[in-house]
């Protein structure tokens, strides 16, 4: 009973994470980039707004890990089933998003400027 019940609760941790994801990260149609795992072009992303600490918790709950940099940064993380997210914050506003795909190890860095979009 307790494997089922923490597999829906990591379950419900991915959903929440696509859902964030997709709400707070918009393509810019100005440019392009070729991401390593695409077959063609495509535009890079940016984050569509810069939220609090605070905003993001509560659209996705409590971080499964958190550290600080050498300057003062927090970085949140939210592993679910398929990916984990890491939100970094600079002064309590979100400057960049981390999706990585834990099967592949594939994902991207999304910033405030798409000028700064990191496939990998």
């Amino acid at each position: 009973m307790e494997k089922a019940r923490a597999a829906a609760e990591v379950a419900a941790g991915e959903k929440k994470i696509e859902t964030f994801y997709q709400s707070i990260v918009v393509a810019d149609p100005s440019r392009e980039v070729t991401r390593p795992d695409a077959k063609g072009p495509e535009h890079p992303l940016r984050l569509r707004q810069t939220s609090s600490v605070d905003e993001v918790e509560q659209a996705l709950g409590a971080p499964n890990g958190e550290r600080r940099d050498f300057a003062g940064g927090m970085h949140l993380t939210w592993t679910g089933s398929k990916h984990t997210l890491e939100a970094s914050f600079n002064q309590g506003r979100l400057y960049c998003l981390t999706l990585t795909d834990c099967q592949t190890g594939r994902g991207a860095m999304v910033f405030e400027s798409s000028t700064y979009f990191h496939p990998f």
